[in-house]
């Protein structure tokens, strides 16, 4: 928290005033963590508890160091993303979404495609690449494919209070009907 209230400050000295921030995901049940999971021995690929809870504890830290940031700094407006909540109810409830994988990446290699190799220049030179990008969640081991933003962008332009708070995006621009 330390490092990105120095960070956001530093912003703000140079004129920035209206911040988003997107909270952190479920870390646990990326396809990277549920592959790094089963190396660990959990056999039936769950998440990893510890990595979500972590993310947990930041994103309660959250939103107190930005109501802190709002009473110390003049005009200083922000609003959080629940990218936590979003992210997990697109993994736990994927047809809802329009995705019929939500666990395994579209581009990848071992299980759940969560070896970060896409396009051979990270850990790995073979990967693999599903047929269909848009049956899937996750484009590779770690990131929501484009589909899925759109969404979450739709989500954050004018999402309910309980995805975005305490402002909807779109009330920090001024829009000529």
């Amino acid at each position: 928290m330390g490092n990105l209230t120095s960070v956001l400050k530093g912003i703000y000295k140079e004129g920035g005033r209206k911040f988003v921030m997107f909270n952190l995901g479920p870390l646990g049940c990326l396809p990277s963590t549920r592959a790094l999971n089963l190396q660990k021995g959990v056999t039936n690929g769950s998440c990893m508890e510890e990595a979500t809870n972590k993310a947990k504890m930041f994103n309660s830290a959250l939103p107190r160091m930005f109501k802190q940031l709002e009473k110390q700094l003049p005009g200083f407006k922000y609003t959080i993303f629940n990218f936590f909540k979003v992210l997990a109810d697109s993994i736990h409830n994927p047809t809802k979404y329009g995705f019929k994988i939500s666990k395994t990446a579209c581009c990848g290699t071992g299980p759940f495609r969560g070896i970060l190799s896409c396009g051979g220049t990270m850990q790995g030179k073979e990967y693999e690449l599903c047929k269909n990008v848009k049956e899937y969640l996750f484009f590779d081991s770690l990131h929501p494919t484009e589909l899925a933003y759109q969404q979450y962008a739709k989500l954050l332009w004018n999402g309910t209070p309980d995805m975005v708070a305490p402002y909807k995006l779109k009330s920090f621009f001024k829009l000529s009907t």
